[in-house]
């Protein structure tokens, strides 16, 4: 009896520690091994005790009551009560950039994976846009006219000049025989080219906005060239005598700005123009007085009306050029007055009637941030036909006069 007793001792011990090793617990425990201290034939046996890792309690839903059923053969018996098993938490690991932003959470969140998506968007939170000062934006934001600019720069200006009587073009009176050229004429060609200051001032107030008169503006211009010219005069006994002339070439401009601006070339580059310009122009080339020389000056006062355009290339590269029909512009009128002026048409006739234009051809473009650069040709030309006796001898029916001014003009730009 005794034996039989030790033998379900020792199998009832095997299986305990066959169910405690097959168990869902005993997978996720610390190992660690111990001496179980037993009664009987099983002394000094080994096993091995698992320790469960620590777990959080878990709060069990409340049970709903058992209904108590009834053996046939004897009391009512209430089954037992299912347990729910405890979860288990895992503990999570976050990097050392994430401490502060873990250490914020709520604590019902603590352990639980976030999803790093959700916590992110794509929407940028600042957006800076950065103007350059020339009418353009750092990136692909379109670029926009500029409000103002402002050209400083010089010219190298070549003058023509000629006054012949009784024909209707210089040239005319140039192929006739030698004894039919007579009376006074004048001639004058700069073989070197004077130098000048120039500058000139373009604002658009409403460039930016969306209002139909974005497009106007003004323009305000001055040029101012100093020649210096030998003249030699010859008496009646042949002598001749040379003397140097001083004179200075003059231009202002007020005009009245449309421009409508389209793209063209690079995205980031300005926006091209094409536009109208009218307004009063002034030009005068003064002589030194003092020099008693032949050398006659002009002064001229009159509207403009004219068309231009600018095409991009590139940012750095555009094309412009301009034309203008001058209304008039007869000489002897300037801003001031005096016999000087009255004598620019008495001495060749009683009227003058006269037209004039202007062309122009360039390139330009922006080099560093406002700053740029503009290089340009231009071409003016005046003509005035006299009618009625002059004071110089052989105008008696009036004659012909011609000014042509060629002109490089280059500078630096700043816009704004």
């Amino acid at each position: 009896m005794t034996t039989a007793r030790h033998s379900m001792v020792r199998w009832g011990l095997w299986c305990a520690l066959v169910v405690a090793l097959a168990s869902p617990q005993a997978a996720a425990a610390k190992p660690r091994v111990v001496v179980l201290t037993v009664e009987g034939d099983a002394r000094r046996r080994l096993g091995t005790q698992w320790e469960s890792a620590p777990r959080a309690p878990v709060p069990l839903a409340p049970e709903s009551p058992k209904a108590v059923t009834k053996r046939p053969d004897g009391p009512a018996v209430r089954p037992r009560a299912q347990v729910a098993p405890r979860p288990r938490l895992e503990a999570q690991s976050f990097p050392d950039e994430a401490t502060t932003a873990v250490s914020s959470r709520d604590d019902r969140t603590w352990g639980m994976e976030v999803d790093p998506e959700s916590h992110t968007t794509t929407e940028p939170f600042l957006e800076v846009s950065l103007d350059t000062g020339s009418g353009g934006t750092v990136g692909d934001a379109p670029a926009r006219p500029p409000l103002a600019r402002l050209t400083l720069g010089g010219t190298t200006t070549w003058r023509n000049s000629c006054a012949r009587p009784g024909v209707k073009s210089c040239g005319e009176y140039d192929r006739l025989p030698a004894n039919e050229r007579l009376g006074d004429t004048v001639s004058y060609a700069s073989s070197v080219p004077y130098l000048g200051i120039a500058a000139e001032l373009e604002l658009l107030p409403l460039a930016h906005s969306e209002s139909l008169l974005r497009g106007l503006g003004l323009s305000l211009g001055y040029r101012r060239g100093y020649s210096s010219t030998n003249v030699t005069l010859v008496g009646d006994a042949g002598q001749s005598t040379t003397r140097e002339v001083v004179a200075t070439d003059s231009v202002l401009t007020a005009q009245a700005l449309y421009r409508y601006s389209f793209g063209a070339g690079e995205s980031n580059a300005p926006p091209g123009y094409a536009g109208l310009r009218a307004g009063l122009l002034t030009r005068a080339f003064d002589v030194d007085e003092s020099a008693n020389s032949p050398l006659a000056g002009s002064h001229r006062l009159f509207p403009a009306v004219g068309l231009e355009v600018s095409v991009p290339l590139l940012r750095w590269v555009r094309l412009e050029g301009a034309g203008q029909f001058f209304l008039s512009p007869k000489p002897g009128k300037g801003l001031g007055g005096g016999a000087a002026l009255d004598a620019e048409v008495s001495d060749y006739g009683t009227s003058v009637s006269s037209f004039g234009w202007e062309a122009e051809l360039g390139v330009g473009g922006d080099l560093w941030g406002p700053f740029g650069y503009s290089v340009r040709f231009r071409r003016s030309r005046f003509q005035d036909t006299f009618s009625g006796a002059g004071t110089k001898r052989g105008w008696d029916e009036g004659g012909v006069a011609a000014e042509t001014y060629s002109s490089l003009h280059w500078g630096i730009t700043a816009s704004y």
